[in-house]
């Protein structure tokens, strides 16, 4: 049974914390039976779209609806299969400009192995195109962890992580960097066709999800680094005048894990003002971290440690008047939390909100928070029951 649950805020630890005067409060979901993966995204005019996936049977159905004057539009499917990879981490997604979509993904998966799969894109031009597969390297690898954001009013950047070096690796050969993912990206129009190409990094964690941003002065990519010495710390690279910059690390954790912890950074940008959020385990340590940047992600003038008792990490990010807001899951008393907690732009904490009872399970999945004409939108996976399905919280 459903419930309309109103979650009392928790008071933040500094003491110039206040009470909150609003309330988390759970609404109906737009989403059907048996759905997942939600990816929220709101446009230049206000509009909110939400991709999910639902399941029928073997027939897995990628949808999408739109949120405006607080109302929800009917559902429509983007496409369906029953060869695609569904993946807990490596989720479709939709973004849409001036009210209407731009572009959607999801993945398809391919013979030759448990992680060979294809990045899928279907572009929407009064209709949604036929897919295009953006990599064009038909190797029988990994390729997914899609980024996407509206370039023009014709065209979109869309960043992922590429496999095609790995094709063939042994597992003794992980180490050889020369065989490691890569990250690369491409700009396409809304017809489906790539117009540029390029390669950003040649060396990157196997699968931690990447963050795209764009500012007054370029996009900028977050994503989880990897070097010689298997430090995993999150690094961007910045996009203008038509080529990608050398990838700079954003903090300097030094998290050294010979593995993928599946679990990358998210990124927003506001004018010259950039925030990123990110999980780190360095020193065995568990926390999720907040970063400023005031040059337009160039240099991080501030580094906050936003959990550092429980987190689970799957964190969020988006600036709203003025405010930043990081969405992170944690590990409290043997069950999951969702929370919510917002920033000045100087970094000051104001106040923090808490979903409890979640499950910490990767099936949760990614969190999702984004703007709305009623406040802050929250939507996600429960697997609390017999059959999943998106819940959907606001905060108004």
């Amino acid at each position: 049974m459903r419930l309309l649950i109103l979650l009392s805020v928790l008071l933040l630890t500094n003491s110039c914390s206040k009470k909150a005067d609003v309330q988390l409060q759970e609404i109906p979901s737009v989403a059907g039976d048996n759905s997942s993966l939600p990816s929220l995204y709101t446009d230049n005019t206000g509009t909110v779209f939400m991709s999910w996936v639902e399941e029928k049977e073997q027939l897995a159905e990628l949808k999408y609806a739109t949120l405006v004057n607080s109302t929800w539009s009917e559902a429509s499917v983007i496409s369906a299969d029953s060869t695609w990879f569904l993946n807990w981490a490596d989720y479709p997604s939709i973004i849409g400009k001036d009210g209407q979509p731009m572009a959607a993904h999801w993945l398809n998966k391919k013979p030759g192995g448990t992680y060979a799969y294809d990045v899928n894109i279907s572009a929407y031009n009064s209709e949604w195109t036929d897919k295009i597969i953006p990599h064009q390297d038909e190797t029988a690898t990994e390729h997914g962890f899609l980024s996407m954001l509206p370039a023009s009013d014709s065209t979109f950047m869309a960043v992922w992580l590429d496999g095609r070096k790995t094709a063939g690796r042994d597992h003794h050969e992980y180490a050889d960097l020369s065989k490691a993912m890569t990250l690369r990206g491409a700009i396409i129009d809304r017809k489906g066709q790539i117009i540029e190409k390029f390669l950003i990094d040649d060396s990157v964690c196997d699968c931690c999800n990447t963050s795209l941003a764009k500012t007054e002065s370029g996009f900028i990519v977050n994503y989880r680094n990897r070097t010689e010495d298997e430090v995993r710390d999150i690094y961007s690279s910045v996009f203008r005048d038509g080529s990608w910059s050398e990838p700079k690390v954003v903090y300097k954790d030094n998290w050294e894990i010979a593995a993928c912890p599946v679990n990358g950074p998210a990124i927003d940008a506001q004018n010259r003002i950039v925030a990123t959020s990110w999980f780190t385990g360095a020193n065995g340590q568990a926390k999720v971290q907040l970063g400023i940047s005031n040059d337009y992600g160039i240099t991080y003038d501030a580094v906050i440690s936003v959990d550092d008792q429980d987190a689970i990490g799957r964190t969020d990010i988006l600036m709203n008047d003025d405010k930043i807001w990081v969405s992170w899951l944690s590990s409290v008393d043997d069950s999951g939390q969702l929370n919510l907690a917002s920033y000045s732009l100087n970094g000051e904490p104001l106040k923090q909100y808490s979903i409890p009872n979640i499950s910490g399970k990767r099936s949760t999945g990614f969190p999702q928070i984004t703007t709305s004409d009623r406040g802050i939108l929250i939507a996600f996976t429960d697997v609390s029951e017999e059959q999943k399905r998106i819940r959907m919280f606001e905060l108004k």
